[in-house]
């Protein structure tokens, strides 16, 4: 058995090189292809093998430890796994790679995972509990570039029992274990392939999956072909092909003429369109995925000094009436939220709702007159994705009522996700979380604690607490006590305000494919599609 400390691992994984981190904005298109499988054709639009999936947003890459957004993960969750997945109605955590669900001692600090036999990696190598061992490494590692290091933040070592156990030794009774390690940014990679090579554009052999990589011209198209090796069987459907188009208009028109199969992110602005296509289904369902205004709180991170008294992030709130947003402009589409920490997590408690700004307009007016803040600027920064747009200009008219003017920066998708961690990159940001684990915990941490919450930039210490001690209990009632403490804080300092809580709205091909199942998560696996 050989025994490993993660401060002896550090090394190791400061050597592997990060030739794969390039910059997440660039626009330079570059065609790759995958030695082993670029000599297969994907077959073209008709076929009832291929599936032909249109993206809006282009993926920042296919790293999946490196990369956070819905565009990327959309492709990498074909080609990589997780030791477990969180079940297609959010309910319910199922073993992937891991053989079966965790072996806890006594004391619920040593863990012991048994994982899968007889799978290998795309390019033949075996799956082995050393895998999972460099997952662990590489997320402690603050050098890597991991996108999740909070997955791995219980874990305090490990020790590779055999190729097939590995036994977690951790700091506390993590509450959320299981749900971290469903977490897409905690996929097994190949760890051969992730110290030679740059997996963000060619990830080659480096997965599990029942996909593995073709080809792709960044930004603009990327193909994926069954992996014959794969331990599940051979899926329905054969190939994937993802194109990347400019606007959401386009994407409609290639449903309408056959050419795309699937539209995964689908707007209310195009609802009608795509109800009208013929042989098409337009599925509406509910989701966990959270959308929420953050607002910078210091001098030091916001662009208007201002945003670092309470009372005027707090007449901002009010100012904004976004339950007839939600109504009026989502229309079915989403519903309101009161909570951070939306109703469809765990530990989430309608008592959390009480800590909620409501809108008012004639408060918000009468503290801006007040203090002598009519006229003030505050900068707010979006995507270029047209829902942003849309929420971005009623933000900007409803400040407008009140005296405040809204300065508003659009960027391209992957250049907005890494100006958003700047400083005085703006003083607003909205923010949308997917809420992949299902878990209210990993709703606060990743995003608003001072350690990992590098796009709110709270930097609230008993904040922090209250969120480390929701982790560091398996009692359900504790666990709600210390995230309603942490919610109240953070939604009561008006640092961040809940929005809506949207739906998944997706267009598929219904003549050429029976299930197109997708997730709580908004996330989809081909694997599961089965053929008409």
């Amino acid at each position: 058995m050989s025994i490993r400390k993660l401060s002896s691992v550090a090394a190791l994984v400061l050597a592997v090189g990060l030739a794969g981190c390039g910059s997440a904005g660039s626009s330079t298109a570059t065609a790759t292809q995958g030695s082993d499988a670029g000599a297969t054709a994907v077959a073209a639009a008709s076929s009832t093998d291929t599936i032909n999936i249109e993206l809006t947003t282009a993926p920042v890459g296919m790293h999946p430890l490196k990369t956070n957004d819905a565009a990327s993960t959309f492709v990498t969750g074909q080609i990589f796994e997780t030791l477990y997945r969180r079940s297609y109605d959010g309910t319910s955590y199922e073993p992937l790679l891991a053989a079966d669900m965790p072996e806890y001692s006594e004391d619920r600090l040593t863990v012991t995972i048994p994982l899968r036999e007889g799978v290998t990696f795309q390019d033949g190598t075996p799956f082995t509990a050393d895998a999972v061992g460099y997952m662990i490494d590489c997320l402690k590692n603050a050098d890597y570039g991991s996108q999740r290091p909070s997955i791995v933040s219980s874990i305090e070592s490990y020790e590779i029992q055999d190729d097939t156990h590995i036994v977690l030794h951790l700091a506390y009774d993590d509450g959320v274990l299981v749900a971290k390690l469903a977490h897409t940014n905690g996929a097994i990679v190949n760890p051969t392939l992730d110290q030679s090579k740059d997996l963000l554009v060619d990830p080659t052999g480096a997965g599990t999956g029942p996909y593995q990589y073709v080809s792709s011209v960044s930004g603009s198209s990327y193909d994926l072909t069954a992996y014959d090796g794969y331990w599940g069987g051979a899926p329905s459907v054969k190939n994937i092909h993802y194109s990347v188009v400019g606007d959401e208009a386009t994407a409609i028109a290639r449903l309408q003429t056959g050419e795309a199969d699937l539209y995964p992110t689908l707007s209310i602005d195009s609802v009608s369109a795509a109800e009208q296509i013929s042989g098409y289904t337009l599925v509406n369902q509910p989701s966990s995925a959270t959308g929420y205004l953050a607002l910078r709180s210091s001098e030091d991170t916001a662009v208007n000094p201002l945003m670092a008294n309470k009372d005027f992030r707090t007449a901002l709130i009010q100012a904004i009436d976004f339950d007839s947003y939600v109504n009026s402009v989502m229309n079915g589409a989403a519903s309101t939220v009161r909570s951070i920490v939306a109703p469809s997590l765990v530990g989430y408690t309608s008592a959390m709702d009480d800590s909620y700004i409501a809108y008012d307009k004639e408060a918000a007016k009468a503290t801006i007159d007040a203090n002598g803040w009519s006229g003030q600027t505050v900068t707010m920064l979006t995507s270029t994705r047209e829902a942003q747009q849309t929420l971005a200009a009623y933000i900007q008219a409803q400040l407008a009522d009140v005296g405040i003017t809204l300065n508003v920066i659009s960027e391209e998708w992957a250049t907005f996700l890494s100006d958003a961690k700047e400083d005085k990159a703006a003083d607003m940001i909205f923010l949308t979380w997917s809420n992949v684990t299902g878990d209210g915990q990993q709703m606060l941490d990743p995003n608003f604690s001072t350690t990992n919450g590098t796009r709110v930039k709270y930097n609230n210490a008993e904040f922090d607490t209250a969120v480390e001690n929701s982790a560091e209990t398996t009692d359900l009632a504790e666990r709600q006590q210390y995230m309603l403490d942490a919610v109240k804080m953070i939604q009561g300092d008006a640092v961040v305000t809940p929005i809506y809580v949207q739906n998944t709205l997706y267009c598929y091909n219904s003549n050429k494919f029976g299930k197109v199942p997708f997730g709580m998560d908004g996330l989809f696996y081909v694997k599961d599609i089965t053929l008409a």
